[in-house]
């Protein structure tokens, strides 16, 4: 048997992103809900004063928890995720340009 390996790369894509940093997750939660599209419980924050705090997000996958240090990423169409820092460090750099291009 032949396994079918490919090779695969991400694709071209502008994304908006933000960074758990424990600082605004009030805010983060209000983007969240403003943007998203998936129903249920979107963007709980930890109490505050806690050692863990997190956002939990409703994906198209279903339920991921944000910690600090993770990045929540929108595809601009209502569709969010979370990424560790090493992977979004990797994956992503700053998007240089205007807005509309």
């Amino acid at each position: 048997m032949i396994v079918d390996i490919r090779q695969y790369e991400p694709r071209n894509a502008v994304v908006e992103a933000v960074e758990v940093n424990g600082l605004d997750l009030d805010d983060i939660v209000v983007w969240i809900n403003e943007t998203s599209k998936l129903k249920g419980i979107v963007g709980q924050p930890a109490l505050r004063g806690r050692s863990a705090e997190y956002i939990d997000l409703q994906t198209p996958e279903g339920m991921l928890r944000a910690v600090l240090g993770d990045f929540i990423v929108t595809d601009g169409a209502g569709s969010f995720w979370k990424i560790s820092r090493s992977v979004f460090e990797r994956s992503y750099a700053p998007h240089v340009g205007g807005e509309g291009e």
